[in-house]
């Protein structure tokens, strides 16, 4: 990703700096991928190929704006292959994993309702999944989220807003079969 004209974040690297930089970024990378693929084992393996390829060419890197969302654009276009690859299918909405902030307090009301609202995720289009993920684990702004999807911020609002909306119906459905 090359934004001309604009400041440049990475000119010259030592291998140090480059070190501490993708390491500081493994953990979003991971989460990122992991909501992405729903399975732990390919989103490790994703992450640790965008990584080989960030540490053997740092070049790729000169003349980036925002290394954090380079990252996660190589790890979402590495993400989209490997989905391609797989042809997930039914998979898709049997793994997702990490996604729900605890409200009640006991452990097994906590893991419940993560698994719920995991279900509930899991039954989003990719998109809206994507951009809820950015929003709220990852901490994007709006602003951030349009550049990433190559969209414009009312864009991604409207992305945001129809995400949550059809997040709260899928958990609503999912407690009333619960209940049954």
């Amino acid at each position: 990703m090359r934004f001309e004209g604009l400041p440049r974040l990475i000119v010259v690297m030592t291998e140090q700096e480059l070190t501490r930089q993708i390491i500081a970024l493994r953990d979003p990378m991971f989460r990122f991928a992991r909501t992405l693929l729903l399975r732990r084992d390919e989103a490790e393996d994703a992450v640790a190929d965008v990584v080989a390829r960030l540490w053997s060419a740092p070049q790729r890197m000169i003349g980036c704006r925002d290394l954090r969302a380079f990252a996660l654009t190589a790890v979402r276009n590495r993400c989209y292959d490997l989905l391609r690859q797989r042809q997930a299918g039914a998979r898709r909405a049997d793994a997702l994993t990490g996604m729900a902030e605890p409200t009640a307090t006991n452990p097994v009301e906590r893991w419940e309702a993560r698994e719920l609202v995991r279900a509930a995720m899991a039954k989003l289009p990719h998109r809206q999944r994507e951009a809820l993920h950015l929003k709220e684990i990852e901490g994007f702004a709006t602003r951030e989220i349009a550049a990433l999807f190559a969209t414009d911020e009312a864009q991604v609002r409207v992305l945001l807003s129809r995400a949550r909306c059809r997040l709260r119906e899928e958990v609503e459905k999912l407690m009333h079969h619960e209940t049954k």
